[in-house]
């Protein structure tokens, strides 16, 4: 075979190979990438419209949600249809019983209505049937478990290196190869052998000698460093989120939210009784703390030291139960800091909005020991999820909002309310932007 056939050869096998192996790799992971992708839609959906009344796996508000699907199917019941309005659900269905015995077990109460579409359930169901707990996503094809956070910007740096890997061996091994059969012919021609150059040596020659790729190659190179650089800047001073790390202070006493908020299942506005009234939560006062801890004066992991903190601030003797007088203010580290030009309400959220605690704070009920910031807080974050988050303008809804039912009441009965309705709906649901969520003056005035 002459030389340049034989090299035709070489190349092209050492191609094949590298093609084979992506193929592999692409081949074990997209059915589990696919599953990762669906289990994330559905563990999102579920946080935005679920959380508040239910666990995937344990009784809450509502029932479990795992194994809801094959329950209502046994059953003959539509649980698309339960989800979106379970109350026209049952005027439409008087005899479904599996439903009624749903409403009766667990109080009489029927659910919210849900603007969500048949697609986003179908994910939800799949993310509590697949349920592993906060720390992994469900099982991958082939064997292989993903963390849930922070998979997919591992896999991308996983692509990166292997197709990086793969073409560095691809060009050594043609390399090489070339440089064999060069010797070959300068040897048959009586030309000194090709000089034997270090790995940098080469790539130095081969940008000498390939001057235009090589500047190519240069301008994404720094194109790429520049890119990274403006990601680091978009996070200086930005804290939680998934990129960065959670700010979380030091506090003069180590509150368990955890505790709190999940074992003992306190609400949140017992101890931040601002949320629903105040632009600001608000901190709680030590004597709100004074209302169970009189009782109790040990705790389950930290024993007396720092229940005994709370009753240095309000001046409290345990042992002849009465308040000395003396008191020294609790000094907690502020946790949440917004930008003084942006404005924010918790009453708007919590009251009008009836947005969960959780939805900014993170699983304060599950996961928190001390308070950290759980959401980066940017602008970018709060336009997406005014973006995303969907709007019940049903007046009939289990916590009917008088606002929101204005705002039907516009949208159905005028001209072009039922114009700018069809609009709104053609995605099957009303955003928090198609009612000016995204007007700058909303808070920025």
């Amino acid at each position: 075979m002459p030389l340049p056939s034989r090299l035709s050869a070489v190349s092209t096998g050492l191609l094949n190979a590298c093609f084979a192996v992506l193929l592999l790799f692409s081949t074990s992971v997209a059915h589990g990438q696919d599953d990762k992708a669906l289990y994330g839609t559905g563990e999102k959906v579920f946080k935005q419209n679920c959380a508040s009344c239910h666990k995937p796996t344990e009784k809450m508000t509502g029932p479990p949600i795992k194994g809801a699907k094959e329950k209502w199917a046994s059953t003959g019941g539509d649980i698309y249809a339960w989800v979106k309005n379970s109350q026209a659900y049952l005027k439409a269905n008087p005899g479904d019983q599996h439903a009624h015995d749903l409403l009766k077990e667990y109080g009489g109460s029927v659910m919210t209505p849900n603007a969500i579409s048949d697609e986003e359930i179908d994910a939800v169901l799949y993310y509590a049937d697949n349920f592993v707990g906060k720390a992994k996503a469900p099982e991958a094809a082939g064997g292989a478990t993903a963390e849930a956070e922070g998979s997919d910007n591992q896999t991308s740096w996983q692509w990166l290196i292997i197709v990086v890997l793969l073409l560095l061996i691809v060009v050594l091994s043609l390399s090489g190869v070339k440089n064999q059969l060069q010797n070959a012919l300068n040897e048959r021609e009586g030309k000194p052998p090709v000089p034997v150059r270090s790995v940098w040596g080469n790539i130095w020659h081969w940008a000498v000698t390939h001057r235009s790729w090589a500047l190519i190659f240069g301008f994404l190179f720094v194109c790429w460093l520049m890119v990274l650089q403006w990601d680091y800047l978009w996070n200086i001073g930005v804290y939680g989120g998934e990129e960065v790390p959670h700010y979380k202070p030091e506090q003069p006493i180590a509150f368990n939210h955890s505790l709190h908020a999940g074992k003992m299942a306190i609400n949140c506005q017992y101890c931040h009784s601002g949320a629903e009234k105040s632009k600001h939560a608000g901190i709680p006062s030590a004597s709100i703390c004074m209302n169970c801890h009189k009782a109790v004066s040990e705790g389950t992991t930290t024993g007396t030291a720092e229940i005994a903190k709370i009753y240095a601030a309000t001046g409290w003797d345990p042992a002849t139960q009465k308040y000395s007088g003396t008191e020294t203010p609790i000094k907690w580290v502020k946790v949440h800091n917004l930008p003084d030009h942006v404005y924010f309400s918790h009453e708007q959220h919590v009251a009008v909005g009836k947005i969960e605690c959780q939805k900014c704070h993170g699983p304060v009920d599950t996961k928190f020991t001390v308070a950290e910031q759980w959401s980066p807080l940017t602008m970018g974050w709060c336009i997406e999820c005014h973006n995303e988050t969907a709007v019940s303008q049903m007046a009939s809804g289990a916590q009917p909002n008088g606002y929101y039912e204005e705002i039907h009441r516009r949208l159905t009965e005028t001209d072009m309310g039922r114009s700018e309705l069809r609009k709104y709906l053609e995605d099957e649901k009303i955003t928090v932007r198609e009612l000016g969520g995204w007007e700058c003056a909303k808070c920025h005035y």
